[in-house]
């Protein structure tokens, strides 16, 4: 028996592709957690609990305001003589140099600076840019409002970038410049600060980060002799964090300031500089502070060992005996003038 063959043609039939769909569930779980950090960057603000503080250090010291059309800037004033400006650390008020007010109040007429966005200065432009034009028209502005026409200028961290690009722009009205742990140079920042520059998380980062618990820890990150970050100093940094103006200046800095503007301009930067840098910093590591001393054409370099990024806070009595031979033309015993020096913050 011959098989029979069957050439009819076979039909295939193609199974419908299911595409994978994720569960209800997690699509609104993900759509609600969308909703929520938008919220909390663009919607929610947290309470200003700083403003009920009442600082014992502005107490003793005694606050002054200055009105300009930019702001109304809160200092402090102490002393008499050559104008010495001081501006406050990005992020801190005028308690960042609680250290150095009375020492170089001796031989100086000081002024410690709020610029906008930081401490108890109240802005009164709508529009301020917080970027690195208006910082420098502010410093202008701050200087003006008191007649102040030429000075020595101070900063650390942000504001010693800011003290360096008004120098730059102004180079007549600033006689000195010191630069202690500064931004200024065109390079990332540690994971933490570059995070801000990414909308949305750097709203939700710096909102929940004015808590005391918060600022002890970033606070104590930045110094390595923790045991200076006493309940009064935290107190103090703390209360100005949690104001809303400063709040939005922070994440704002971080997205605006334009560092390549400063750096390309180093070589070109005359005015008398100091580089002052703690070893141990871990937000601008020390190496930054040679980069500086390479493109600068007349500079000092001192690396003090056992200080962080605050060293004026971190380790004052050096920080303090440098300023003052800085500010005062007077090059410290057997240590020639622009030669580079490690100190130890115990000294």
């Amino acid at each position: 028996m011959v098989p029979l063959t069957d050439n009819t043609p076979q039909t295939t039939v193609a199974r419908p592709v299911r595409k994978r769909r994720w569960p209800r569930w997690v699509a609104a779980a993900m759509a609600l957690l969308v909703a929520v950090m938008l919220f909390g960057a663009y919607g929610w603000q947290p309470a200003e609990d700083g403003r009920a503080f009442r600082s014992p250090y502005l107490a003793q010291v005694g606050s002054r305001y200055t009105d300009t059309p930019i702001a109304r800037f809160h200092y402090v004033q102490a002393g008499s003589g050559t104008p010495v400006i001081l501006l406050s650390p990005g992020g801190t008020s005028v308690i960042g140099w609680k250290d150095q007010l009375d020492v170089l109040a001796r031989d100086h007429t000081v002024y410690v600076v709020d610029l906008p966005g930081q401490g108890y200065t109240q802005l009164n432009e709508s529009g301020f840019a917080f970027d690195l034009d208006a910082m420098v028209t502010a410093v202008s502005a701050f200087m003006d409002s008191l007649g102040i026409r030429q000075a020595a200028l101070a900063g650390n961290s942000w504001s010693g970038g800011w003290a360096l690009a008004f120098a730059q722009r102004h180079p007549d009205r600033v006689t000195k410049l010191a630069l202690l742990d500064a931004t200024g140079l065109d390079l990332p920042g540690t994971l933490m600060w570059e995070s801000l520059k990414i909308p949305v998380v750097g709203e939700l980062a710096v909102k929940l980060s004015t808590g005391k618990s918060t600022v002890r820890s970033l606070a104590e990150g930045m110094m390595v002799n923790k045991g200076r970050v006493t309940e009064r100093l935290l107190d103090e940094w703390w209360a100005p964090m949690t104001f809303h103006d400063n709040i939005r200046a922070t994440y704002l800095l971080e997205r605006r300031l334009d560092w390549a503007q400063t750096e390309s301009a180093l070589p070109a930067t005359k005015t008398p500089t100091l580089v002052l840098w703690g070893k141990q910093d871990t937000i601008q590591p020390v190496e930054r502070a040679h980069r500086f001393a390479e493109l600068l054409p007349n500079e000092q370099l001192v690396i003090l060992d056992g200080c962080g990024h605050a060293p004026q806070l971190d380790c004052p009595d050096p920080v303090n005996r440098h300023l003052q031979a800085f500010f005062g033309a007077q090059p410290l015993p057997n240590q020639p003038a622009g030669a580079p020096h490690d100190f130890s913050s115990h000294d």
